[in-house]
């Protein structure tokens, strides 16, 4: 299983200067390949590459795999475009001067012992020391396949992927479903649910921060935008390790599996009133979604993407459906046996009984309106 696993660059002045001559270098470059492209209409790696490959080595003194990885990072822009495309493609790719650039295992190596690294430069090989968190030193030791340079907020990261061995699945005799809200980010079928009243008053008040700032439009106001950009988001996502991390653990402790509804497309397909559009929009389910699954994967606890639909209308002791079943947002009282509980605990079981389902058909099954 791959996983990213960032680290901190901590170049010298010198160093720092050759990292951004680096990056700026190879974008450029990748803005002249894209041109050759898009003119051509030539979208294959291998064909971009004859047609590219000395010119660019020439004009922007980039090395020999320096040169390949820009070649690749355009035909990967392409990709998608030149799949579906039943023409020409009317749009030319360009690349920010300081956009991410990709080096492989021929441009980087590690030394963990004393936590350095020697990459590539347009001067040559540059030797220089990073920071790293304990998790991430851990993940570094299965380092494979390409890393990203990328610049950010005054600092170069490396983004670099390590292939991590999975260890074989649990035996489960039970299956944890897991549903997931915004009133409550996660509700689980054991009881237990995680609060999202802290992350809705984080976000209202950057919400309201964000909007006095930008309706003054000074410099110093521009400044405090710029400097308190992704904060939120970084909350978001720290919150989403912490929850993710709590479920899984229980799911192991107990040798449980773990039941999530599969909530693909659910922008597109629910609608919410004007009030709550903001907050709708910033509920950031699917990353939670990927951090349990990422994290059971190496914990060896299996999941289960079971369908969303009737889970929170059907009762879990009868079985009824029925929309009025939901009296508010958070009290359920079958209309048919008169079984009442909190409507996400209830939506947990169901989804957790279909977990249940899957595992024992293996294969996917959903409830059916009668």
């Amino acid at each position: 299983m791959v996983v990213v696993a960032q680290i901190k660059l901590v170049p010298d002045r010198e160093q720092f200067g050759l990292l951004m001559e680096t990056l700026t270098a190879m974008n450029l470059a990748c803005n002249q390949i894209s041109a050759v492209a898009f003119d051509n209409q030539c979208f294959n790696r291998i064909r971009l590459h004859k047609l590219t490959y000395y010119a660019i080595r020439e004009d922007f003194g980039l090395k020999s795999q320096m040169t390949i990885r820009a070649i690749g990072k355009v035909a990967d822009a392409y990709k998608v475009k030149a799949k579906k495309a039943t023409g020409p493609i009317d749009t030319q790719r360009t690349f920010r001067l300081k956009g991410a650039v990709a080096f492989d295992c021929r441009m980087i190596s590690f030394d963990l012992s004393s936590d350095s690294l020697s990459i590539l430069t347009l001067e040559g090989r540059q030797i220089m020391k990073f920071e790293v968190g304990d998790n991430a030193r851990n993940l570094l030791a299965f380092q494979k396949g390409e890393s990203d340079l990328f610049f950010r907020n005054g600092h170069f990261f490396l983004n670099v992927s390590c292939d991590i061995p999975e260890p074989e699945l649990i035996d489960h005799e039970n299956v944890i479903g897991v549903d997931l809200g915004i009133n409550q980010l996660a509700t689980l079928s054991t009881g237990e649910s995680f609060d999202g009243q802290q992350t809705e008053k984080v976000h209202k008040k950057n919400q309201a921060k964000r909007a006095g700032l930008q309706k003054k439009k000074t410099r110093s106001a521009k400044r405090k935008l710029k400097k308190n950009s992704g904060k939120e988001k970084r909350f978001k996502r720290d919150e989403n390790h912490k929850i993710s991390k709590r479920i899984v653990d229980e799911a192991k402790r107990t040798g449980s599996a773990i039941a999530l509804e599969d909530l693909t497309g659910i922008r597109r397909r629910q609608r919410v009133r004007k009030s709550q559009r903001s907050r709708f929009s910033g509920w950031a389910f699917h990353q939670l979604r990927q951090f349990i699954i990422y994290k059971a994967k190496l914990a060896g606890v299996p999941v289960f993407l079971v369908p969303p639909a009737y889970t929170s209308q059907r009762c879990h002791k009868c079985g009824h459906i029925e929309k009025a079943n939901r009296k508010t947002q958070s009290e359920f009282v079958c209309c048919s046996c008169g079984h009442g509980d909190h409507a996400d605990k209830n939506a947990a079981l169901n989804i957790a009984e279909l977990g249940c389902s899957q595992s024992a058909h293996g294969r996917v099954v959903g409830f059916i309106r009668q």
